[in-house]
């Protein structure tokens, strides 16, 4: 989930509300900027907190543009300085306020992932089918609760709501306001209580589990499935496995993508080759062992060409349904059909929460863990600089090495 506009991060883990006063108005609200301080929280919560604070700020700018000192709405007969204009009247909006043409315009400006835009189209879709039309100017907030009410009668389940409707409905309103097309954001505000998840075990997969996978990608006798399959099943687990990285990462590889690096065999996690959760590259040493088993061949042999997927035997794919995510979900499906079929752990996502807990074990510091996982700075301090090769590489040797037997 992103965080909305004008929420930032705090350097003690937290989140606040921060909004640049424009230079000319400074005077009259007596400040450079808004600020207000959320605490440590989730960024669901944080967006959800930080709603009513952006339109509170915001109205506020309005009526300093508009000549009014204090923070307490003037009644309607003020006086504007430089003109005879009601304090209440509405802003001038651009034209259209069509759902689906707020989200074009969203997606024009944002950019957000094509996994991202394929998901959150029927979602406005299905907003535009329970209203009953498409008008967004319209919509308040109690028609955003029938709408999660319905979706609940529906059998959606409440994280889904949560997470994929009000999330796209939210960010998309919240875009429409930002950009004056809308007055106010009806989501904004609206959630869905989700019972905490009960869990039986932790999310890593156990020693038995790790190995089991393992042992049975070393396996010659893989069935009648294609060459790039087949590597798949060979080497993403163990690149997982000393990686820490997401199978869908992994699955979008290049041959070029694995190359010396200031002197280290290294592999290069970018979206050039697909996508990234963060939308950041960043360089990952391979281990030791991945070297001895013979990795880089396989790499040289794909060359340019992906080497988990062969784009021509596929029909076409694209950017919302890239090839690289059929390699991960046929591998998540391989990963349950040889018995690691616990609903309590990811049969792929499994690999990352087990790199952590080797990395702990190993003693490797929290900073290189998230820098080598992708996982975003824990403050602004630690955002700063880049991380050498030769640093990650000695701390990727720490991790113990995965002896399942005849590995070369």
């Amino acid at each position: 989930m992103r965080l909305m506009t004008h929420v930032r991060r705090t350097s003690d883990g937290g989140f606040e509300v921060r909004i640049i006063v424009p230079e000319k108005l400074r005077s009259t609200i007596g400040k450079s900027s808004l600020t207000k301080r959320l605490g440590r929280l989730s960024k669901s919560e944080a967006n959800r907190l930080a709603a009513p604070i952006i339109d509170q700020f915001r109205t506020r700018i309005e009526r300093a543009r508009l000549g009014v000192v204090d923070e307490m709405l003037p009644p309607p007969s003020a006086i504007v300085v430089g003109a005879i204009t009601p304090v209440s009247s509405p802003l001038r909006r651009s034209s259209s306020s069509k759902l689906m043409e707020l989200f074009d315009g969203y997606v024009r400006e944002r950019q957000p992932a094509p996994s991202t835009i394929k998901r959150w189209r029927p979602v406005i879709t299905h907003l535009i089918g329970q209203l009953g039309h498409d008008d967004g100017g319209r919509v308040c907030a109690d028609d955003i609760v029938r709408w999660k009410e319905a979706l609940a009668n529906q059998g959606v389940s409440g994280r889904t709501i949560r997470e994929v409707y009000l999330a796209a409905s939210k960010v998309v309103f919240a875009w429409a306001v930002e950009n004056r097309k809308l007055d106010t954001n009806p989501a904004a505000g609206v959630s869905v209580r989700v019972p905490k998840r009960v869990r039986s075990r932790g999310a890593s997969f156990t020693s038995v589990e790790a190995r089991t996978i393992l042992l049975a990608s070393l396996s010659h006798d893989q069935g009648r499935i294609a060459p790039e399959h087949a590597l798949a099943r060979r080497w993403i687990p163990w690149l997982c496995a000393y990686s820490g990285a997401r199978v869908g990462e992994i699955a979008q590889m290049r041959g070029s993508d694995v190359a010396v690096i200031e002197g280290v065999w290294s592999m290069r996690i970018t979206p050039e080759a697909g996508s990234t959760k963060s939308g950041q590259a960043r360089i990952v040493p391979l281990h030791s062992h991945l070297l001895e088993q013979g990795v880089l061949k396989v790499a040289q042999r794909a060359g340019h060409r992906p080497i988990f997927y062969d784009p021509a035997r596929g029909r076409g794919g694209s950017a919302g349904n890239a090839h690289s995510k059929k390699v991960g979900e046929r591998l998540a499906a391989w990963v349950r059909e040889i018995g690691v079929d616990d609903p309590n752990v990811q049969p792929n996502h499994g690999w990352r929460h087990l790199f952590k807990t080797l990395a702990r074990r190993a003693g490797i510091e929290p900073e290189v863990r998230d820098a080598l996982q992708g996982h975003a700075p824990r403050s602004v301090g630690e955002s700063y600089g880049e991380w050498p090769v030769d640093v990650l590489s000695r701390s990727i040797e720490l991790l113990p090495r995965f002896e399942v037997g005849l590995t070369r």
